[in-house]
């Protein structure tokens, strides 16, 4: 954590790139939807596990379904 940070970064995505290192190895089309989990822009890490996020989960399923319709 403390070498991403002095980098700058504010949070780290660590499957993106293998799905993408697939697809382009396949040549498909590839997108993805990223929804935060870690937090490393505190001292700590902060699992956040008080905090309720169901409503945003579905939210981002129903934009998947539409997203999927439209491809």
């Amino acid at each position: 954590m403390k070498l991403r940070k002095e980098e700058g970064c504010l949070a780290v995505e660590m499957e993106c790139s293998a799905f993408c290192a697939v697809a382009e190895y396949r040549n498909v089309n590839f997108g993805q939807m990223l929804y935060s989990g870690d937090d490393i822009s505190y001292e700590e890490w902060d699992s956040r596990s008080e905090v309720d996020r169901s409503f945003i989960r579905e939210a981002l399923f129903w934009f998947a379904v539409e997203a999927s319709l439209e491809l």
